[in-house]
């Protein structure tokens, strides 16, 4: 009899306890008709002060004693209690309505934590009831991880080498991990996140690992990248993750960042682009191009021509070009006299490069310069009028005379053609004999005679 008195009183406490059942990440309740548990939180752990989403899982337990076994009118509510409360937009009772045999349905909770809640695991609790089962009223509980999370693990330092990398060139970068927390951690990642910028992994994998870092240990890993051959000039920002497992097994992730220099000298080419003055003595437009030929853009450039005896400036001496894109150029115009054959060109250039290092240098452009013959063959100007030309078109004229004067006294053309062949021969020869030694030799008197006979007639 008292071993009967005895069972009944077990069966009795377990029945009226078996609502507060501590499942940690599960609660199943009295009967074993339900299960409730914990399918996600996110994040986890979870900061003292943030919010999280947690996922909950009821399901109707399937039993071979039941048959067709429904669970009506089950409504579960979470119970406000420090540290977790519900954010102000939802409802902390839910209507889950009917459960069928081994059905499941989830419900999710945005719940915020008390900005001093305690560190570790920390219980939420849940009241539950159902229409068509009056023992399933009671109380459980889900375990919520939380965490205070420090800047315990960092990049303590980081050396590229070389320091400022040229565009296409190779380089190796060394960061120093330091765990500055009172703990070990296992398991750490860093990985660079190398997309939206103008470097690539090489030889090896964008990620390392360290097994273990003591408190206060640094640990060094090192990566290769290279640069894209057209990058630009200037600073970029790599984004850093790092993961680690901390003592308890609990996961963390953390951003970090570096920033790597890339830079390539200024390249500038020059070159006389068009000008407009061909020989010796003679004046024009000489215009120059300045081309950034690097994949850096150029900034500031001024270009001043150098006064110099080969030549005279006639227009401005400085020109103010401005900003050159990669693969760009301007022009500069000067107006010159050139006073000597293939004259030297000179130019100071000052300009400054990406990181505002300023550049100042001298440049030589030579400029070729042609004879009136040359410019003239070479369809650079258009053919003078010399000496040569000249006798030509006064015996043309003596010719053309005599054969109208021929005409004139009723010759025939052929006698006028000859006539005027053999008058235009005379009149040659009588000027080239006229600069006979004798006739040169009495040309002063005769010219100082015809003076003096002019200012006497004045």
């Amino acid at each position: 009899m008292k071993k009967i008195i005895l069972v009944v009183l077990i069966g009795m406490l377990i029945f009226g306890f078996a609502g507060m059942v501590d499942a940690g990440s599960s609660i199943t309740f009295p009967g074993n008709k339900l299960k409730i548990s914990l399918v996600s939180q996110l994040p986890d752990p979870v900061r003292p002060g943030e919010v999280f989403d947690l996922k909950i899982r009821a399901q109707s337990v399937s039993s071979a004693s039941r048959q067709n076994y429904a669970i009506k009118g089950l409504k579960i509510e979470m119970i406000k209690e420090y540290p977790f409360s519900v954010i102000e937009s939802e409802s902390y009772a839910r209507d889950l309505g009917t459960l069928l045999e081994s059905e499941a349905r989830d419900v999710t909770y945005r719940i915020r934590v008390a900005p001093d809640a305690p560190d570790g695991v920390n219980r939420l609790r849940f009241r539950y009831s159902s229409e068509s089962e009056a023992n399933l009223e009671g109380e459980g509980y889900l375990s919520i991880n939380v965490r205070t999370i420090e800047s315990t693990l960092a990049i303590a330092s980081l050396k590229s080498s070389p320091e400022k990398i040229p565009a296409g060139a190779q380089a190796e970068l060394i960061l120093g991990i330091k765990n500055a927390a009172p703990s070990s951690m296992r398991d750490v990642a860093v990985k660079m996140d190398l997309s939206g910028t103008p470097f690539t992994p090489l030889e090896t994998s964008s990620e390392r690992r360290i097994l273990q870092l003591s408190p206060g240990q640094e640990a060094n890993v090192m990566f290769k990248v290279i640069a894209d051959t057209n990058a630009e000039s200037k600073p970029y920002r790599v984004p850093v993750v790092l993961t680690y497992l901390d003592d308890q097994n609990n996961k963390f992730s953390r951003n970090d960042s570096i920033g790597l220099l890339i830079y390539s000298a200024p390249e500038l080419d020059y070159n006389i682009d068009e000008s407009k003055v061909y020989k010796k003595g003679g004046t024009g437009e000489v215009i120059i191009s300045v081309s950034n030929i690097g994949p850096s853009e150029v900034k500031f450039i001024n270009l001043e021509m150098m006064k110099s005896d080969d030549y005279k400036i006639i227009s401005t001496e400085k020109v103010y070009l401005g900003n050159l894109d990669p693969d760009d150029f301007q022009t500069a115009s000067f107006k010159i006299h050139v006073e000597k054959s293939n004259p030297q060109l000179l130019f100071g250039v000052s300009y400054k490069d990406a990181y505002n290092k300023e550049f100042n240098e001298k440049v030589e452009l030579g400029m070729k310069t042609y004879s009136g013959s040359q410019a003239a063959d070479y369809g650079l100007e258009k053919p003078g009028f010399g000496v040569l030309q000249l006798i030509f078109l006064i015996i043309g004229i003596v010719f053309v005379y005599h054969v109208f004067k021929g005409l004139r006294h009723k010759m025939s053309i052929g006698n006028s053609l000859m006539h005027a062949g053999k008058r235009t021969v005379v009149h040659i020869a009588r000027f080239v004999l006229w600069f006979r030694w004798r006739n040169l030799k009495i040309l002063p008197g005769r010219l100082k005679k015809m003076l003096k006979e002019d200012g006497q007639v004045r």
